[in-house]
């Protein structure tokens, strides 16, 4: 009897043993699901490397991460994206953060219109911005990386600007401090996002925009452009932001967080990289198409800069000191910075 007992209760332990191990394996092979929202349209560059990190991120995982990505503002449209990461609407999403103004007030030194450089050094900057200021700004999300388009100028549908004065009461397209950088020139500042801005172009309701070349290329805008006026010393560049909403960075288990913490350099440099070619690309395009690019002489550059970015760095610097942020530490680096990737 007790021998029987004895095997009874062998079987038992077994069983119980058995169980164990499979809840653990199954617990271990747990799927995580990312939904990754892009408000940039299908097969913009944008869009596919974005989407390229999302298949990365799930061949890397061994499969432990699946990703739902959502392009084309089809989750969450672009001015709401970084509050759909907060709110977890969306686990990771791509953010323009000049579309929602007052949200980043020291962040917002990254789209001020003072001389921003063609190519990478937008993007490395803005990275290097978050690394030396660690803005509390951000506090609400985790961020993975930054990017930025290179330098944003001045296009025009019927009128070539080839002085301050020839800007004056033209209505530009326009966003985030550029806004107020568009009204001091003169001209009448109209706000939008850039999938409106072709409609508003072939419906009169702009007479031009601020951009960069290769959204005139990506969102078609060029389509209705003939001048491009190259204002180099008040260029602006508008910084976005890669961030993952904190509670679902908190639930990933600790090898995928290294996981995505190690591919975070490698797509600042990918974008990086992207930008500096669908730029190139847009203004050979315009080229292509008979679009008169203009420059500006050094005068010139130095009477938008006086009228347009002075005034709206010196408030950034004198808002920022209110609130206790080292602003005019950041115009200061940032200039410092423009110097190495104007070279």
């Amino acid at each position: 009897m007790k021998r029987m007992v004895g095997i009874h209760l062998f079987v038992l332990l077994v069983l119980a043993a058995t169980c164990t191990v499979a809840t653990v394996g199954f617990a271990e092979e747990k799927v995580v699901t990312l939904k990754v929202s892009n408000w940039f349209p299908v097969g913009h560059k944008q869009d596919v490397l974005l989407q390229e990190w999302g298949k990365e991120l799930e061949k890397r995982s061994n499969g432990k991460v699946k990703v739902n990505y959502y392009a084309g503002g089809t989750l969450v449209p672009a001015a709401q994206s970084y509050d759909a990461v907060v709110k977890g609407i969306a686990d990771v999403s791509n953010h323009v953060m000049g579309y929602t103004m007052g949200r980043f007030p020291f962040s917002q030194v990254l789209d001020l219109p003072i001389g921003f450089p063609a190519g990478p050094g937008p993007t490395k900057i803005a990275n290097e911005v978050y690394k030396k200021f660690k803005p509390k700004e951000f506090d609400d999300v985790k961020i993975l990386w930054f990017h930025a388009m290179p330098y944003g100028l001045v296009h025009t549908k019927t009128k070539p600007v080839r002085k301050v004065e020839d800007i004056a009461g033209l209505k530009l397209r326009c966003y985030g401090s550029n806004a107020k950088f568009v009204g001091l020139v003169g001209a009448a500042p109209v706000a939008m996002p850039m999938p409106d801005v072709y409609d508003a172009l072939a419906k009169g309701v702009v007479d031009g925009c601020l951009s960069s070349y290769e959204a005139l290329h990506g969102f078609r805008t060029g389509e209705h452009i003939k001048y491009c006026t190259e204002n180099l010393d008040t260029a602006y560049s508008a910084a976005f932001v890669v961030a993952m909403n904190k509670k679902t960075w908190a639930s990933l288990s600790p090898e995928v967080q290294k996981l995505i913490d190690e591919m975070s350099p490698e797509y600042i440099e990918k974008y990086a990289k992207m930008w500096t070619e669908i730029d190139a690309k847009g203004k050979e395009w315009l080229i292509s198409r008979g679009v008169e690019i203009i420059p500006l002489s050094a005068q010139e550059e130095s009477r938008w800069y006086e009228k347009g970015s002075k005034p709206l760095v010196e408030a950034y610097i004198k808002d920022t000191k209110a609130k206790g942020l080292p602003g005019e530490e950041a115009v200061a680096f940032l200039t410092e910075s423009f110097k190495e990737y104007k070279k």
